[in-house]
């Protein structure tokens, strides 16, 4: 499985602003209550660049997630790791009474399976933040942002408003 190039920004530095893609061992220091593997290891170096990444299958043009060394579509070995957008919709909704015990939420905090609106077929799950109960719901519109946890950056998603959509 090959590498997503590491995302820069206009001045060539790469988006972690340190001017470096972080190392396999910057991974493991990030993250130490998960187990890593060559596959896995990709999606976590992405997320130490705010960058959220899936599997892609250019032979049958699917996303997956998580990630696998061959496409679980067309059992093609071709799969490349991608960056996504992290624009989509709500999908699925649950509100959580417990969680781990490193995040501080408020209770009951809401889970969302999203539907990535540039990546058909592509559901992600993640908590919704900063978000008024009055607009979580299915079907609305959600953007990609980041919250930290245990030390780490971790994708979370925000609802969007139809106000926030026209500009």
């Amino acid at each position: 499985m090959a590498a997503a190039p590491t995302p820069a920004d206009d001045s060539g530095r790469l988006i972690d602003g340190t001017g470096e893609s972080p190392t396999t061992e910057d991974v493991f220091k990030r993250f130490p209550r998960i187990r890593l593997d060559q596959i896995n290891i990709e999606y976590y170096r992405g997320l130490l660049l705010h960058e959220l990444r899936a599997g892609w299958c250019p032979e049958c043009e699917q996303w997956h997630t998580p990630l696998r060394p061959i496409c679980p579509s067309c059992w093609s070995s071709e799969v490349v790791v991608r960056p996504v957008q992290g624009s989509g919709t709500i999908h699925l909704l649950t509100r959580l009474h417990q969680g781990p015990p490193v995040v501080d939420y408020t209770t009951p905090w809401p889970l969302a399976a999203i539907d990535l609106t540039e990546q058909p077929g592509l559901r992600i799950v993640a908590p919704l933040v900063d978000s008024p109960e009055t607009t979580q719901r299915i079907g609305q519109p959600v953007e990609l942002t980041w919250i930290e946890r245990d030390g780490a950056p971790w994708p979370a998603f925000r609802t969007v408003t139809e106000k926030e959509n026209a500009r």
